[in-house]
């Protein structure tokens, strides 16, 4: 008995160091696979990153010696890079001086020295995470090591959380490094999305937070008669447990549904018209971050940030739909539109060049390539364009004076009738109206116009008595009044009319505003001025809406005032 038992004691001693090079071998394995997954995940983000309006937000804890918080965006493909960090904002071009700007470089004054290193520094911190470098200089501690700590549930979206530590490590703690991704998206590469933890930043020690994030369309109907196509008309603990992160990824995504790219885009489009500009620009980028091959979320982008005077991220975002293979020659005009307001009127002239053989009877086109000419001094081409602009639309001046809306009054005028002809407006060529949606029964009729422009009837979407229309009126006003994220920047709400008119016998509440902008001593140039004519139809509410959303041209203002003029309601 005792020769058993010593026979089976040498076997399991014999047996355990073969147990203990297995686990190592696995364990082994295991950590490889996870910084391989970490690795291959880290340069896939570098290389999304580069191509998409990248955003970093950060916040360093330097505990005495006090915080910093700031947020940095970078446009792609060498475009321009702004700082905001409490009230001052900063920015520049082509990786040259950084200017205190608030027109992402286009206009500012040079920063001194002390403030350049320090904005430089920041961005350094940012790429030096995008770089994978790591987080301590420590040599006795080894090198750095991507411990995978687990999935976490975030409702749509999943993280895979990592330890940054290393092969001998010492310190308390080390930095968490976070990749996410939305549970049911086609592609299976994740995006670095957060880093938080202890870092040494130069002489000093820190606690630093980072998230990592990005702004990135259903195709938008094109509206070839019209400055711009239209604008979506105003649309958990984790746990180790043995796994390893490439596992994690494999399985399977959750049952939840995420909602289709159509069906983000239509809903950006919805915002859009609700003036939730920063809600549609989130559901946009959502559609690109589910399907970044498609052109028409980035075009939808554009739309919305030139809306909130970002022209620069307009550009780049048009810039990406074409590269994405955009044969839309609104595009290439709405391109050349915001390349114009930057004076870059030859890189204009080229868009609406190129949207004109697109499609040969672009009148917009024509017209804006003759004021783009005009003001280089091509006063030959110029004239040679407003004529044709001219020939193709009739209600184009071809001449210098075309922008004189009065000495050019509109024609062909459609008179459309709703109610049954109960109600009565007028709308110009330059508005069309779109289709029925059954499924929108309350909406009588939608007309989209230049620039993104647009109108809507609306019947019954409440009940409105006679005598509640004041307290109607004072309501709008008041949602109205608290400001909107939508409005542009520097500026303010100015109200044109709040009251409650007669119009043919019948009671109105009228309220119209625009936004004023800064230094202008008028609005006669600033977009989205609106027009709303409220009544009581029937005991329900009858709601009329026109807005010039993102064209600033004048004579749109005097059409929509005729639109609003011509309003005729019968009982």
């Amino acid at each position: 008995m005792h020769a058993r038992i010593s026979y089976s004691g040498r076997l399991k001693t014999l047996r355990l160091p073969g147990l203990l090079a297995t686990s190592l071998l696995v364990l082994s394995s295991l950590r490889a696979q996870d910084a391989k997954f970490a690795a291959d995940n880290l340069k896939y983000s570098r290389d999304f990153y580069s191509k998409v309006h990248f955003v970093a937000i950060a916040k360093l804890d330097f505990g005495p010696g006090g915080t910093a918080d700031f947020k940095y965006d970078r446009y792609p493909n060498g475009g321009p890079e702004r700082i905001q960090s409490g009230d001052s904002e900063f920015a520049r071009k082509d990786g040259k001086t950084w200017l205190r700007s608030n027109d992402w470089g286009e206009n500012g004054k040079p920063v001194d020295a002390q403030t350049s290193k320090r904005l430089n520094n920041w961005v350094g911190l940012i790429d030096a995470r995008l770089n994978g470098e790591p987080a301590s200089n420590d040599s006795s501690e080894g090198a750095a090591v991507m411990k995978f700590l687990g999935k976490e549930d975030h409702g749509e979206r999943e993280e895979f959380a990592f330890e940054e530590s290393k092969e001998k490590p010492k310190a308390k703690s080390y930095p968490h490094v976070s990749f996410g991704r939305f549970k049911n998206a086609n592609d299976q590469q994740v995006l670095l999305s957060h880093f938080s933890g202890p870092m040494r930043l130069g002489a000093r020690e820190a606690k630093v937070n980072i998230s990592f994030s990005h702004l990135v369309a259903v195709q938008i109907k094109e509206e070839t008669n019209a400055t711009e196509s239209p604008l979506p008309a105003p649309a958990n603990g984790a746990g180790g447990g043995g796994q390893s992160a490439a596992a994690e990824l494999s399985s399977p995504a959750s049952t939840a549904k995420e909602q289709p790219v159509e069906d983000l885009v239509n809903r950006g489009i919805e915002k859009g018209k609700d003036g939730d500009l920063d809600g549609a620009i989130a559901d946009f980028s959502r559609a690109i971050e589910l399907n970044p091959k498609d052109d028409a979320p980035y075009y939808n982008r554009a739309q919305a940030k030139r809306l909130k005077k970002d022209a620069a991220g307009a550009i780049a975002d048009y810039t990406r739909a074409i590269e994405l293979g955009s044969q839309n020659p609104a595009a290439y005009n709405n391109r050349g539109n915001a390349r114009a307001e930057n004076n870059d009127r030859d890189g204009a002239i080229a868009d609406y060049t190129r949207a004109i053989e697109l499609k040969p009877d672009y009148a917009r086109a024509y017209y804006n390539r003759a004021v783009a000419k005009q003001q280089k001094g091509d006063a030959v081409g110029a004239k040679a364009d407003f004529k044709t602009a001219e020939k193709l639309d009739p209600e184009l001046a071809g001449d210098e004076s075309a922008t004189d809306s009065k000495s050019n009054p509109s024609s062909g005028v459609t008179t459309v009738s709703l109610l049954d002809g109960m109600l009565k407006l007028d709308i110009p060529s330059d508005f069309s109206r779109d289709p029925d949606d059954t499924k929108d029964p309350k909406t009588l009729a939608k007309f989209s116009g230049p620039d993104g422009a647009w109108g809507t009837v609306l019947r019954g979407t409440h009940g409105l008595a006679p005598d509640k229309l004041d307290g109607y009126l004072k309501m709008r006003v008041a949602e109205y009044s608290k400001g909107f994220k939508w409005l542009p920047k520097d500026s303010h709400l100015q109200w044109l009319k709040k009251d409650i008119v007669t119009i043919n016998g019948h009671k109105w509440a009228e309220w119209s505003f625009v936004p004023m902008l800064k230094g202008k001593k008028d609005y006669s140039h600033s977009p989205v001025y609106t027009r709303n004519l409220t009544t009581s139809y029937k005991g329900q509410l009858l709601e009329i809406n026109f807005t010039s959303n993102l064209n600033t041209d004048p004579k749109l203002k005097q059409e929509i005032d005729r639109i609003m003029d011509s309003v005729h309601l019968e009982e």
